[in-house]
């Protein structure tokens, strides 16, 4: 048995569409330029071709960099009751697995958490932007119904799970169909849910009541959508991009050609290259041509790369402003020399569009408690009570962290701050507990400029 295309990563087949008809929420349109990010992303173009344009995977490494940055130190905790320590062990696989996937997101505009239950656990499945349907969105523009796939292969057949999400005013209406095929046809053959044993003891139908919101959440990417702007879905960092993309992609292979049939030859007459005298070295290095005459030619042209890789450097400076990103990320900075203004500058638009990112997953990530709050009670044995979560996230992006440190001991050393305000930024601690290590007590002439400046 083999999951080829389980619900985390399965690209939809078109019958999908084709049955569930006008009830999808996504234009044509738009599941195009999805499937396109897609497959940009596994660096499969359709602008690619053997052996003439090759990809440098550029929507990969930017998406990685601004999941790196946005995970950066990043933390999430819930606390105040038995309850929310049940909870809190139920998030680790998340946060271990959030960076990867959020890396998804960026690429693909999208990311749906769908938690459900297993083994007294509550597990949470991460579906990427290509591997479902939305199907109905509420009054806000969330999406509250879609469709969700899970394959299964087992030799020649290929199963098919079509999961179905519905808000009713009972509550929420899960059903579930299964089908197999032996060809391209995903869809071909509807069959019982027990026919495989993974999905024998799944309903076919029912109604979680006392629910009022969706049992997935959504993580939209924050960047504005100019494909169907008036659609749900997110769309990927690069979307504006995908032009300048493909023009990177040919000029980085003209470059590779630039090098390639730059190199070194000999161009001989076959009589120099026979009878045993051919030249004890690579056997690239010298090309017989049946001229007929005394012929020798040593083949080394002047390399033109600097150009090329000057237009190549040019071009992902462009992607990088397209994207929200900072000079450097993706291209050289050392081609070209920028002024502090134009660094901070740059700076500062990567921190924004990080910072947005982080926005949108901690709302998502608020959101995915609630649902494993309420799938919580369908478990027996968990406490009840409340809980509140917090989010810590990176902002070194914009402040260098060490310069920040030696600002801050030099203004301690001139009596401008204290010492215990270097513990309270830097290491973690309340004014309290700094205060209580540095020996300082909260009497007049202790506090520092910052304390005494007006509000």
């Amino acid at each position: 048995m083999e999951r080829v295309k389980n619900a985390a990563g399965a690209n939809m087949p078109p019958e999908t569409g084709q049955m569930l008809g006008e009830r999808i929420a996504c234009s044509q349109r738009m599941r195009e330029a999805i499937d396109l990010w897609r497959r940009v992303y596994e660096n499969d173009a359709p602008w690619l071709e053997e052996g003439r344009v090759k990809g440098m995977n550029l929507l990969p490494a930017i998406s990685s960099e601004v999941a790196r940055l946005a995970t950066l130190e990043f933390d999430w905790k819930v606390e105040g009751s038995d309850r929310a320590a049940f909870l809190s062990r139920q998030i680790e696989p998340v946060k271990q697995r959030l960076r990867q996937c959020l890396e998804y997101a960026v690429g693909k505009g999208g990311l749906v958490f769908k938690p459900y239950l297993a083994d007294g656990k509550i597990l949470v499945e991460m579906v990427q932007a290509d591997a479902f349907f939305p199907l109905e969105t509420g009054p806000d523009g969330k999406i509250i119904g879609a469709v969700f796939l899970e394959q299964v292969r087992k030799g020649e057949k290929c199963f098919t799970r079509m999961e179905e999400h519905h808000m009713t005013d009972k509550g929420v209406l899960v059903s579930n169909r299964a089908f197999v095929s032996a060809g391209s046809a995903l869809l071909a053959h509807e069959i019982p849910l027990d026919t495989l044993r993974e999905w024998g003891g799944l309903e076919r139908q029912v109604i979680l009541q006392g629910r009022t919101f969706p049992l997935f959440v959504y993580l939209k990417m924050p960047f504005g959508n100019t494909v169907e702007p008036e659609s749900a879905l997110g769309v990927s960092i690069a979307a504006r991009s995908m032009d300048l993309l493909e023009e990177a992609d040919r000029q980085y292979s003209r470059l590779l050609w630039e090098y390639e049939g730059g190199e070194l030859a000999v161009d001989a007459d076959s009589t120099y290259l026979t009878g045993g005298r051919m030249p004890q070295t690579t056997r690239r290095l010298f090309r017989s041509l049946n001229t007929g005459a005394d012929f020798y030619h040593v083949y080394n042209p002047d390399f033109r790369d600097e150009s090329l890789r000057a237009g190549l450097n040019d071009l992902l400076r462009r992607i990088e402003f397209s994207c929200g990103l900072s000079y450097g990320i993706v291209s050289d900075p050392g081609q070209r020399e920028m002024t502090a203004t134009e660094i901070v500058s740059a700076k500062q638009r990567l921190f924004s569009t990080v910072k947005e990112v982080q926005n949108s997953v901690e709302n998502a990530l608020e959101e995915l408690l609630d649902v494993m709050n309420y799938w919580a009670d369908f478990l027996p044995g968990v406490p009840a009570g409340g809980y509140r979560s917090d989010y810590q996230w990176d902002d070194s992006i914009l402040i260098d962290t060490t310069a920040e440190k030696t600002q801050f001991l030099q203004e301690i050393a001139a009596g401008v701050r204290q010492p215990w305000e270097f513990r309270v930024r830097f290491l973690g601690e309340t004014k309290e507990q700094a205060k209580a290590v540095c020996g300082t007590s909260d009497t007049v002439g202790t506090d520092s400029l910052s304390d005494r400046l007006p509000v």
